[in-house]
């Protein structure tokens, strides 16, 4: 008697928004606890890179599951990627950095002159870490960031805010190209667009009461928070944060902060998270006075694919 045998078929193929949505979500529920972004994914999802198939890949298997995500987020000059832990995990590790290689060639060639490419990992990953390691980025990066937790045990201040200004959710669609402005001012770069901002309203994870905005006396945006919120993990992510400067050392973040807070509580979080650069100390000195503490350092690892002249 014969015996066949089954072997899987991987699909490899450019993300797709509306198809691959739901296929991202049961994927990130297998995946290490310890991986970037389980959070704040649809954020990163909905940036301008992945609009772009040439920075996407997905690796799906035979039954339609996806094994497998990469995308190299040139916002933040850093290669996502997810992959599900199982017998196919080298396979599809190998394959991402593979991918991801042949496009920073490109990048590299586009651009005309090398960049450094990096891979971001956090402490206690020790895993993801060898994986890097063993593809090459081995380059260390002085640009960090702070893993911090708030767990929502200690009784929350009543925000408080300037005379004359008030939060409120976010009015959705009629007021992007608002939020757009005050975003570029807030961090002094214009890589928000109003594409960005409109998407992120659409991904399956966004809840308006947790999308907030300040509003100055004169009816303009003041400042926002943005939250994101994972049930299963019964856990929050403010991502992100800012303050338009002319509204700076008014206590307007920390008053976003706090109502942000209040509202992840009252939808069932049992903590929060937020990042920050290790540099930034006026930032992360915020964060701490309201309860937020450091747990992880979230370090990056980088290469060269093409040598540069020295």
């Amino acid at each position: 008697m014969g015996y066949g045998i089954s072997i899987m078929t991987i699909t490899i193929r450019p993300w797709r928004d509306k198809t691959d949505l739901p296929l991202i979500v049961d994927l990130l529920r297998g995946v290490s606890p310890a991986s970037r972004h389980l959070i704040d994914i649809p954020w990163r999802l909905s940036s301008p890179a992945l609009q772009d198939e040439r920075n996407t890949r997905v690796w799906i298997d035979t039954d339609g599951k996806m094994l497998g995500f990469a995308a190299w987020q040139i916002y933040w000059a850093a290669l996502d990627y997810f992959v599900l832990p199982g017998r196919h995990q080298q396979t599809i590790e190998t394959g991402i950095f593979s991918w991801a290689m042949e496009r920073f060639r490109e990048l590299d060639a586009e651009r005309g002159r090398p960049l450094p490419y990096w891979v971001e990992y956090r402490d206690d990953d020790i895993e993801r870490q060898r994986v890097m390691e063993a593809h090459g980025f081995l380059l260390d990066d002085d640009y960090q960031y702070v893993h911090m937790s708030n767990p929502l045990t200690e009784p929350l201040p009543e925000p408080t805010l300037p005379d004359g200004f008030t939060i409120r959710p976010f009015a959705g669609e009629q007021e992007v190209s608002g939020y757009v402005e005050l975003h570029r001012a807030a961090f002094e770069s214009t890589s928000m667009t109003c594409d960005w901002r409109l998407r992120t309203l659409h991904m399956p994870q966004y809840q308006p009461e947790l999308d907030i905005v300040a509003v100055a006396p004169d009816g303009s945006l003041a400042g926002f928070c943005v939250g994101w919120l994972n049930a299963e993990r019964y856990t929050g992510q403010v991502e992100p944060l800012g303050v338009h400067p002319r509204f700076h050392h008014m206590g307007i973040g920390r008053a976003l902060l706090l109502e942000s807070l209040r509202r992840f509580k009252a939808h069932g979080a049992n903590s929060v998270l937020v990042e920050t650069e290790s540099d930034r100390n006026i930032a992360r000195n915020a964060y701490e006075a309201v309860g937020f503490q450091p747990i992880h350092t979230i370090f990056r690892k980088g290469r060269w694919v093409t040598e540069p002249d020295l």
